[in-house]
């Protein structure tokens, strides 16, 4: 593999892309850099953006419930702005974060400490699978948070090449419940049994989950490995990388995976506008009822966006709490 391109910098408003009006433990304005394997930052329309659309808004109604995390964990990081987020809106003082390739975690790292306020948070890094880099460097975690990609890879496909955060290498060493391989969530399940390693007894694994499956089958992931779950946050986001993610659900639908569902973006934005994701959160399975006319499946919405129309999906935040093993 040769050395990766760096990319140009990415300024980020916490303003606009946190809807934080003033910040205490971050800088007012981030500045970011980038290797062609970061996953870039949808600074100009956070709408589509997994960390400003659904991870600030999860942050932000963990912190209104009184709960925060003076210990916090990433897996898949990035650029490093759920680590900041985190850090302004739970308090972490102590985080781990991990990300596939060393040359994101380097540029995490700086990104990370160059726009930091406040100096005295310990940052445990790690590059590699899902939460093994962070065994043994790392326990007692408050909070994990986790975006990983749904999408098993096609065999022509080559990590080591570009940006590919939204599929995974699918051939997996462990046992993987039929539920999670029928509906594309297999490292969510894994990133479940591997938080055990560094997550403390109460604490709690936020999964941001894509609603193209029934709320239904993302509640029973946590039953299946081991946790009490629950809906946190429940928001909708245009689909970013719409031809590749699109496409990739609509090749496992046809192999009998899913079934998946998308909506039109206006619908999304109809049904959500007037509600908070904490709101939502509370009220998930009412609202996916409501959406159920408007379902899209994978080859249509692959359709539209092949005629150059934007579509979107739900995504829940699934808040996994561990329980002691006893009562497992």
């Amino acid at each position: 593999m040769g050395n990766p391109t760096e990319l140009a910098e990415v300024m980020v408003s916490p303003a606009d892309f946190f809807e934080i009006a003033e910040t205490t433990r971050i800088r007012s304005s981030i500045g970011l850099k980038l290797s062609d394997h970061s996953y870039l930052p949808k600074a100009d329309e956070p709408r589509a953006d997994w960390v400003a659309s659904v991870a600030v808004p999860a942050f932000k109604a963990l912190a209104h419930m009184g709960v925060l995390a003076p210990r916090f964990a990433t897996v898949g990081t990035g650029a490093g702005l759920d680590v900041l987020a985190a850090v302004e809106i739970l308090k972490s003082n102590v985080v781990g974060f991990t990300d596939l390739h060393d040359d994101v975690l380097t540029h995490a790292r700086e990104n990370i400490q160059n726009n930091l306020v406040d100096q005295n948070v310990d940052l445990v890094g790690g590059a590699g699978d899902i939460l093994t880099p962070l065994a043994g460097k790392l326990s007692n975690v408050d909070v994990i948070y986790e975006n990983l990609p749904n999408i098993p890879m096609l065999e022509s496909t080559d990590l080591a090449e570009g940006q590919a955060s939204s599929t995974f290498v699918a051939e997996r060493s462990e046992a993987i419940p039929r539920l999670a391989e029928k509906n594309l969530v297999t490292l969510h399940y894994l990133a479940l049994r591997q938080a055990r390693q560094v997550l403390r007894v109460g604490g709690r694994v936020l999964s941001s989950i894509g609603g193209r499956i029934p709320l239904s089958e993302i509640l029973s992931l946590s039953g299946s490995a081991g946790y009490n779950g629950s809906i946190l946050t429940y928001t909708w986001k245009v689909q970013s990388e719409p031809h590749d993610v699109v496409g990739g659900f609509a090749k496992w639908e046809r192999e009998g995976k899913g079934p998946f569902h998308f909506y039109p973006v206006s619908i999304l934005r109809d049904t959500f506008k007037e509600i908070s994701p904490a709101e939502a959160g509370a009220r998930a399975l009412e609202i996916e009822e409501t959406l159920k006319p408007y379902e899209i499946s994978a080859a249509d919405a692959l359709a539209l966006v092949e005629q150059g129309e934007k579509v979107g999906h739900t995504v829940a935040i699934l808040d996994s709490v561990r329980i002691p093993e006893s009562v497992n």
